[in-house]
Parts: C-alpha cells; structure tokens; sequence
C-alpha cells in the first residue's frame, strides 16, 4: 500500500498540496484529476521524492519510495528520459541501471509505436518522445507505474495501444497512478478516480460507485468547478 499522510509541499506563488492523506491499494489503477495548477503533478513529485516535501510522510509498504526506485516507473509528458541518446542508446542505458528492464520488451515497443532508432530523442515529435518514454516505462516490468499526462500528443491508435498495455501491466501487486486530462480514456481503465483542487483531495470514488450513481466523470468534475 502507498500512503500519503498530511502531506504538504507550497511554492513561493503559494501554490502546491495541502496536507494530503490518501491510500494507494495493489491492483488498481486510479485516475487523478483536476484542473492545470491543481497540484496533481507535485502529488506524483512528491510521491516519487523528485521535490522535498514540507511536512507528512510518503510510505509504500513501509518504507520511502526512493528506497525502492528499481521498482518504480515514471512516465511523463516533460520527458524524464535522456534527450542527447538515440531511443537505442537510451535502451542501453535503462537496461545498465535498472535490473528489471526488458530490453526485448522495449525493443518490441518502439516497433510498435514505429519509432527508427534515427536521431536523438530530443529531435523526435513531442508524440515520439511520449511514446518512447511509455515504451521505457512498461518495459521497466515496475509495481509503482506513475504516468503524468501519459495520452498528450499521442494518435488515437497510440492511445488504444497505451490503455491496452496498462491493462496489461495491472498485476495483485502493481499501483498504477494517472493524472490527465483525457477522462475519455481514463473512464475505460480506473478502477478508482481522486479530484484535486487548490491542492487538496476533494473527491475520492470508485468507477463502480459512480457509475451505480449513474454518473461519470465529467459529472464528478462539474462538481468541483467554480
């Protein structure tokens, strides 16, 4: 389980999260929504010990997350890959630092989303370099997936291929947190959808809740909006 306990981080604009206390279960997937400036990306900061905190505790079976890094994957929009490396070379170097890396399944990946080995990373699309990180994401084989904005710049078939593999990678043992913006796509996956507002958690409900209520998630988000 991943908790989040009273956790607080503010910027100098006085923007951020503000003492955030949720639980993250093994085997769902939770969408994470809000509106841009909400706080949602510095939560998935926070988690993934990329910003220092103010105050509260971050565990993921008791222990910080960064003490288990080989078992975390973070796929973002801003590109958390090396841009100076060809999609090879950047294969290369995950397979060197991360023990779990499946270099055929990476391989497999980039000719599915038809990425050439040609150029550098930071020469490709901004759809090129979602597709690439996705493909070293999931090749990862990681039980802590993390995906900020994951569908940005992706086609339609990219999309279709993108929720088929996080289906696939959802295991007993696996949390796989989204934030988006994209609630068509994340409707057919989440088990479970959290809203965040001026940094804190207003809203917390299960797909199957919502849906008995015969609601969706634009409904849940028209709730929230000012």
């Amino acid at each position: 389980m991943l908790i989040l306990d009273n956790v607080s981080k503010t910027y100098t604009n006085g923007k951020g999260i503000k003492n955030l206390s949720i639980q993250f279960q093994e085997g769902e997937i939770t969408g994470i929504l809000g509106r841009n400036g909400s706080g949602k990306t510095t939560m998935l900061k926070s988690i993934l010990d990329l910003i220092q905190i103010d105050n509260g505790s971050i565990l993921w079976n008791e222990k910080p997350v960064y003490d288990q890094y080989q078992d975390v994957a973070f796929i973002s929009e801003e590109g958390s890959f090396m841009p100076n490396m060809s999609a090879k070379e950047y294969g290369i170097f995950l397979k060197d630092y991360y023990i779990h890396f499946d270099q055929n399944k990476y391989d497999e990946l980039l000719s599915k989303f038809e990425i050439s080995d040609g150029g550098k990373i930071k020469e490709f699309s901004k759809g090129q370099q979602m597709k690439t990180e996705i493909a070293a994401g999931f090749a990862m084989n990681a039980k802590l997936i993390v995906l900020d904005e994951p569908f940005n710049g992706l086609d339609v078939y990219a999309k279709e291929d993108t929720i088929k593999l996080l289906i696939e990678q959802l295991h007993d043992d696996t949390i796989i947190l989204i934030s988006t913006h994209n609630i068509e796509e994340i409707e057919t996956i989440a088990d479970r959808c959290i809203v965040i507002d001026g940094g804190s958690l207003v809203g917390d409900t299960t797909m199957d809740q919502l849906h008995e209520e015969g609601k969706d998630l634009k409904d849940l988000l028209d709730q929230y909006r000012k």
